[in-house]
């Protein structure tokens, strides 16, 4: 989105304004601010971002919303970790983890992911996050099975509600930690760079933008589920750092990648239970109905009672999610039905009332009961795999930038991510951000290797050049703050007061974006139906009027919607959780990564990144 010339009209007195400590945790942004590192987001991994920090370094945790409201706290399942060598193993979560990623995970990553998830409960478990214990044994976590894991590795809290425990205890470590300052309903605009090094950040909050200097930034602002029309996200998850990222230059990676949960309680609209979230954020639209139901013995079924997942995978219902989605969304279509059914009646009632509450309150605020009565079910947006690319340590191809948790892209979950690996990932990047903090700073950011430019083609890849990704922020002589870059996004929108304006403004624009990116962009790709939606969002590129929160969030969205589109194009084959009707099923030389930046002429240029054997995880 364009910040109008004249918006920081004052920036020599807003320096003078700036300062590095407010007195409390809960701050009221002044006009310009100066601390050692900004965390944009407070969900998991932004909080155990804010955290990790080294010790006497000052900290600014932003969130668009109240501390502790984020999409983590609607997270259900829980955390997927190897607690136990004798009924489990380090191999055979990699392995899970492998497989789920249908040939792209890193696997140096995942190893990392999976040795570290270890330490990453005993940390959790520090800081005050009550997981459930099981009966059978003194100090014992409870542990189920979900879709794609060959072991029962994931521990939750209250049943399903492990994202809301996690949100609770790490909001209060952040709270009682003094060197972290929070500022509540402070949405990040714009990243700021000098030199194409990152430096800060725009916020705008209290009706206005504000400035704040940083010597590192980590963007842990989550996905983008609201791309959708049908997703379990909350209305915040807008991708805004990942749109942010891309205006100057970072690299992003795998945006074709969305995971569609198979069943998200299927209502006209969200009932929610009573007394849900009184004066606070709305729910989702689509309620999750978590797989680990499943996991205790739920079956999809169609309307006439037969399993879906019989014969189609050896699994069953504890497929990955991409080859359930699939499964539903093509028994749906043959039986021209708009939602199938999850039968948890086999389940004892006392274990569904102990181990889903939250699922239950749910679906009886619809007037269902799952102890008498099949819940209706239907896929819905859920996880993006894609975001700013990042090395091991979440450093992007920008200096002075990080990015961690659903904003980054590590390389973990590959094409379609492995149940309840997604808080483990927050978790355990959080802390390797934390120690490479620590470090000496590096100036030269990530070096991205084996990432060709080129061109595409269904035959397979074409490498014309090989180089570094990193290719700095581009900067705006017309940006109102001396010495600091702005870099529009790509196909900017004219600037304020000039150009098209949309009849009905930002919410006609998103609820169309909305429709298209489910239509075209949705669990079934075609080429034809990517074209139209590539060019359905170029008409939607247009001046949304006066600035503030409302028309950043819908600019963000078009922005990352072409992305999504833009890559599924290009990939002609099916892979996780990309399915191409015209290209069914998967190429061997697409095997390959997508990347994508911000060219200096303000378009998008495209590479692909080389994915490691699987023997690089052993070394």
């Amino acid at each position: 989105m364009l910040i109008p010339r004249g918006l920081l009209a004052d920036p020599a007195g807003s320096r003078r304004a700036a300062r590095s400590g407010p007195p409390g945790p809960d701050w009221p942004l002044p006009p310009a601010a100066e601390v050692d590192v900004l965390v944009v987001g407070s969900g998991v991994a932004g909080l155990s971002a804010a955290l990790a920090v080294p010790a006497g370094r000052t900290v600014l945790l932003a969130t668009k919303d109240r501390l502790g409201h984020s999409a983590t706290r609607y997270a259900q399942g829980g955390i997927a970790a190897v607690l136990d060598l004798v009924d489990d193993s380090v191999a055979e979560h990699v392995a899970d983890t492998l497989a789920a990623g249908a040939g792209l995970c890193d696997p140096v990553a995942v190893r990392t992911l999976v040795e570290e998830g270890g330490q990453a409960i005993a940390d959790l478990l520090a800081r005050g996050v009550g997981f459930d214990s099981d009966p059978s044994g003194p100090r014992q976590l409870a542990r189920t099975r979900e879709g794609g894991h060959s072991r029962s590795r994931v521990v939750h809290a209250g049943g399903d509600a492990t994202g809301a425990e996690l949100e609770r205890a790490l909001t209060e470590a952040v709270r009682a930690t003094p060197s972290v300052r929070s500022v509540e309903h402070a949405f990040l605009v714009d990243l700021v760079t000098h030199d194409g090094r990152v430096t800060g950040a725009l916020l705008w909050a209290d009706g206005g933008p504000h400035l704040v200097r940083a010597g590192a930034v980590v963007l842990a602002s989550g996905g983008a589920g609201q791309l959708f029309a049908d997703t379990t996200n909350p209305p915040l998850s807008t991708g805004d750092g990942i749109a942010a990222a891309l205006r100057v230059g970072a690299v992003l990676a795998d945006m074709e990648f969305v995971q569609f949960h198979p069943t998200a309680l299927h209502v006209d609209r969200d009932p929610g239970p009573p007394g849900d979230h009184p004066g606070g954020p709305p729910d989702p639209p689509r309620p999750l109905i978590s797989e680990a139901m499943r996991g205790e013995g739920a079956v999809l079924r169609d309307g006439d009672g037969s399993p879906v997942m019989a014969g189609v995978h050896p699994l069953g219902d504890l497929a990955p999610r991409d080859v359930v989605t699939r499964a539903v969304a093509a028994r749906m279509a043959a039986t021209g039905a708009r939602h199938l059914w999850l039968d948890a009646t086999g389940i004892p009632a006392d274990h569904l009332e102990r181990r889903f509450p939250t699922i239950l309150a749910r679906c009886r605020a619809a007037g269902i009961d799952p102890s008498r009565q099949p819940i209706p079910v239907s896929p819905a947006a859920h996880y993006l795999m894609g975001g700013v690319l990042t090395d091991l340590d979440g450093r992007t191809s920008l200096p002075g930038l990080y990015a961690v948790g659903e904003a980054a892209c590590t390389g973990v979950h590959g094409a379609n991510r492995l149940a309840s690996n997604s808080l483990l990932e927050g978790v355990v990047f959080a802390a390797r951000i934390g120690r490479a903090l620590a470090e000496p700073s590096d100036p030269g950011g990530l070096w991205v290797e084996g990432v060709w430019s080129g061109t595409t083609t269904s035959a397979g890849v074409e490498a014309a050049a090989t180089g570094p990704a990193a290719a700095g922020a581009v900067d705006n002589p017309g940006q109102p703050v001396p010495g600091f870059g702005y870099a529009p996004p790509p196909g900017d929108p004219p600037a304020a007061g000039r150009g098209e304006t949309w009849p009905g403004g930002s919410a006609v624009v998103r609820a169309r974006l909305r429709r298209v990116m489910t239509d075209r962009v949705g669990v079934v790709r075609s080429g034809e139906g990517l074209a139209e939606a590539i060019a359905e969002l170029e008409r939607l590129n247009v001046n949304l009027g006066d600035p503030g929160p409302e028309g950043f969030e819908v600019a963000n969205l078009v922005q990352l919607g072409r992305a999504v589109a833009e890559l599924a194009a290009r990939r002609e084959e099916s892979r996780g959780g990309h399915w191409r009707s015209d290209h069914p099923a998967p190429v061997e030389a697409w095997r390959v990564r997508q990347t994508l930046t911000r060219s200096p002429d303000g378009g998008l240029d495209t590479g692909l990144l080389a994915v490691p054997a699987a023997e690089e995880a052993r070394r």
